[in-house]
């Protein structure tokens, strides 16, 4: 196997591309997070309802993701997270591109959906792969704090030619496309046996395996009010600029530059339960901020906490790597861990699917304070999340599921 030296260090010609591979996608990332939701709300003039409805199309290649990755078996995970960010790039691009027309929008970002959901299960299986022993969190943490850097640069980036060069969307989401498609192109390049997994079986579904799948249809619907409602909250009730959530997602990721590896090193550590009992605590002390924050206090002293708990929120996306290791820990087969993650992703759409149409009615339908009900179902949520962390063991070994 070809190795290059980087420094002091030496390492495999595939981990440097993959590398690579995840500094652009940390690019596609900062673009998605920081502009598509202003894009909708600036340009298209979206209300909280048309938003939410909007997300069910949307996640819908999400509840796909098993009978694709089924299809698409025997090109092994390279090819697959080849073919994904191909695709989902050209969506983002066509995205970027096309008149500002809801019909146009909706299909484009579809592909785009599609492209990313095909890939999410193929990166956590691959990144796994060049773990070394059982130290699949620490691997998993430390890509992903390599991805928040190169996100960071992307968002101070972002920031300077939203404020200062009045850069249009069309143009970043074009730019981010081309990363997202460069990073389809260079999984071709990749040779190692080791990490051309190409599943036993097309589908994977074991009993064994249902705590799995319960946090996935839990994080289904906890998803949705970090990506969905938490930004249309600073968006919409408290009418800010791209730029602020901008700023909001550029300290979120220098924070995870440390935080990743560190919640990665926790979780080979301490286990899956204390990081996802960790994930629930946070996101209630949120959405305690999120309810009270413009009732109790000045604007600009809610708007700080609102920023705040926007924050350590989108931080616990981090617990994905929890899911992700719990099931790399429990498969009986290393070509059913990807199989596995796909199966978890569509049962966690299943829930993601439903949960915006009917938190954007609850919204929608009481006004002004509609979102208070939004965040209120979100507590319970996070206390369910704690309860089910509560039944995996406090530290997972190959012996304790005999």
């Amino acid at each position: 196997m070809n190795k290059v030296k980087i420094g002091k260090y030496e390492i495999t010609t595939d981990f440097l591309i993959f590398l690579i591979i995840s500094v652009l996608m940390g690019i596609v990332a900062a673009v998605e997070n920081t502009s598509l939701a202003n894009r909708l709300y600036e340009e298209l003039n979206f209300t909280v309802m048309q938003r939410s409805m909007l997300e069910t199309p949307r996640e819908l290649p999400g509840l796909l993701t098993v009978v694709i990755i089924g299809m698409l078996n025997s090109l092994g995970d390279i090819r697959i997270a080849a073919f994904a960010n191909i695709i989902g790039g050209i969506g983002l691009m066509f995205f970027g591109l096309v008149p500002n027309q809801f019909s146009l929008i909706l299909i484009f970002l579809v592909v785009f959906s599609t492209g990313q959901h095909l890939y999410v299960p193929m990166n956590n299986s691959i990144t796994m792969s060049f773990a070394h022993g059982q130290n699949f969190g620490q691997r998993l943490g430390q890509i992903q704090g390599l991805g928040s850097l190169s996100i960071i640069v992307a968002s101070a980036v972002l920031f300077l030619l939203y404020r200062f060069f009045n850069v249009s969307y069309q143009v970043v989401f074009v730019f981010a496309s081309f990363a997202m498609i460069l990073a389809g192109i260079l999984f071709l390049f990749m040779k190692s046996d080791g990490t051309k997994v190409a599943g036993k079986k097309r589908f994977v579904f074991r009993k064994e395996y249902y705590l799995y799948y319960i946090m996935s249809i839990i994080n289904g619907a906890r998803k949705q009010i970090t990506l969905t409602f938490v930004p249309w909250l600073i968006i919409d009730i408290f009418q800010q600029p791209v730029t602020t959530i901008t700023l909001l997602f550029f300290i979120v990721c220098v924070i995870n530059i440390f935080f990743k590896p560190w919640f990665g090193s926790l979780i080979d550590k301490k286990g899956e339960r204390c990081a996802m009992q960790l994930e629930a605590i946070v996101m209630f002390v949120a959405c305690i901020g999120f309810i009270f924050a413009k009732s109790w206090f000045s604007f600009s002293t809610a708007l700080i906490i609102v920023g705040f708990c926007y924050v350590i929120d989108k931080l616990m996306e981090s617990a994905s790597m929890a899911r992700a290791t719990y099931a790399k820990r429990i498969s009986k087969d290393p070509s059913e861990v990807a199989r596995t993650l796909s199966m978890g992703l569509s049962m966690d759409h299943i829930v993601s699917m439903i949960i915006p149409v009917l938190a954007g009615y609850v919204w929608y339908a009481n006004g002004t304070d509609g979102y208070k009900f939004v965040f209120i179902g979100a507590l319970f949520i996070s206390l369910l999340n704690f309860f089910i962390a509560s039944k995996l063991e406090k530290k997972y070994t190959p012996e304790a599921s005999k």
